[in-house]
């Protein structure tokens, strides 16, 4: 526990700076757009920011594996290995929306273990660790106590890796049990955010790893009801993801399973 405490801060720590030079890149205008493919935002902020990312976590970590959105990398044995995206919500930093984040997590055994994600503005650090608890800026977290979805609200994340009427039918799902619907352009944040019970659920039938890793090591520590999203090949392939208030887990899997 001691060991992942201490990474747990020096993550937290590399996110809060990788989150303000994202900004002021921005604010210079190097959020210039490309795409990667339909849909898939990049910025010349996106590859700057996760060099950043790597050689402080290079530092501090030297024999660690770095796995990130940009720059790829792989598993190497089974020591800890480090999965980031340097900007999540790349579609919203990219049109001057303040809903984007940078997370770092960290997986061993197959297993995440690890969350730091850093938003910029409102300025927020949530964090967590096996065993060490979760947090947003340095106070306890937990999920909502919802447990009808009648009265919940749950954010169904859209892939373009998945077939359009996956997600309409995740959507028409939750919406036929009575939820309210929310799309918000950030896997990472809407995942978080339902650890922290501003949202009562997030799911989406594909994800990828570092979208995920963080902020389910975080929602874990918080307590919420989670799929079993970091199994199989999920580092390199993905997988589906459902967090949400622990009274809604059995709504949310068979929602996932319809």
């Amino acid at each position: 526990m001691t060991d992942l405490k201490h990474r747990m801060a020096i993550a937290a720590g590399i996110a809060r700076e990788a989150a303000a030079l994202a900004f002021r890149m921005r604010a210079n205008g190097m959020a210039e757009t490309t795409f990667k493919g339909a849909q898939d935002f990049l910025t010349e902020a996106d590859g700057a920011t996760e060099t950043f990312i790597r050689g402080e976590l290079a530092k501090h970590f030297p024999d660690d594996a770095i796995i990130g959105e940009e720059q790829g990398g792989a598993v190497v044995g089974d020591g800890p290995v480090w999965i980031l995206d340097p900007i999540d919500g790349t579609s919203n930093f990219s049109r001057g929306s303040d809903r984007w984040c940078v997370s770092i997590g960290m997986a061993q055994g197959n297993r995440a273990v690890l969350g730091a994600i850093a938003r910029y503005a409102p300025a927020e650090v949530f964090v967590g660790a096996e065993g060490c608890g979760a947090t947003l800026n340095g106070v306890p977290i937990r999920p909502a106590t919802t447990t009808d979805m009648r009265r919940a609200i749950i954010e169904v994340g859209w892939s373009m890796r998945k077939p359009l009427e996956v997600f309409h039918r995740l959507s028409q799902g939750a919406m036929a049990q009575g939820a309210g619907l929310r799309v918000g352009g950030s896997g990472t944040l809407g995942l978080v955010e339902t650890a922290v019970g501003r949202l009562d659920g997030y799911i989406e039938q594909h994800i990828n790893s570092w979208d995920a890793c963080a902020a389910v090591a975080i929602a874990r520590e918080a307590g919420c009801w989670i799929n079993g999203f970091d199994s199989g090949d999920w580092i390199a392939e993905g997988n589906p993801v459902g967090i949400g208030a622990p009274g809604l887990g059995a709504a949310l899997e068979s929602l996932m399973q319809a």
